[in-house]
């Protein structure tokens, strides 16, 4: 069974080809630390903060979420983890599913970035890392609820947040790809490597 960094550097290596072969003739026309760089990178990082009805994106129903995320993806959008691959369609049927199960979202429960940094620019193509940080309510007796989380969030270790209302369960390093359509930028790919609990 392959170990996490080989199915990261699996992805960068997929994910990387990708983005040669998107504007193969692109040079990076952004350069770090220029006034263009940072602001694309604040347009991505609010991308990303849709992308996960995350902060002011937040949603209360989860079944809105996966609907809003089935129209933003690009059409080619697959997620990568230590487990599997999915399509775009894949991740709409598992998420729909999930949603039936656990259909209402507290604020702030669920994936949330931070430490977003744009990487790459290709042209029309982008790559950003951030630490995501995946929160669950917690019950009664001050535990993680996880009767009304889904199943890849259930860990034995956990720590509450800074609201003390929310556990967090899982931490991942993701590796974010983004392609500009007709003038916007949309969440094009995903991959991401399980970290050790920071607290």
């Amino acid at each position: 069974m392959p170990t996490l960094r080989a199915v990261f550097l699996s992805a960068i290596s997929t994910l990387l080809l990708c983005a040669c072969t998107v504007t193969p003739a692109s040079a990076q026309q952004l350069r770090k630390g220029d006034k263009g760089w940072t602001d694309l990178e604040h347009v991505l990082e609010d991308v990303n903060l849709q992308w996960l009805c995350a902060g002011k994106y937040y949603k209360p129903s989860s079944q809105d979420c996966v609907n809003f995320r089935a129209q933003y993806w690009d059409d080619q959008f697959f997620e990568m983890n230590e487990s599997s691959t999915q399509s775009k369609a894949q991740m709409v049927a598992g998420q729909t599913a999930r949603a039936k199960l656990f259909p209402d979202v507290v604020r702030g429960e669920g994936p949330n970035p931070t430490q977003f940094k744009l990487m790459a620019v290709y042209g029309d193509f982008a790559m950003a890392v951030d630490h995501t940080l995946f929160k669950i309510r917690l019950n009664d007796q001050g535990k993680p609820d996880y009767e009304h989380a889904p199943p890849y969030l259930h860990t034995d270790h956990w720590y509450p947040d800074e609201s003390g209302k929310l556990g967090v369960v899982r931490e991942v390093t993701f590796l974010r790809l983004f392609v500009k359509d007709n003038g916007t930028w949309r969440p094009a790919a995903g991959a991401s490597v399980l970290l050790p609990p920071s607290k």
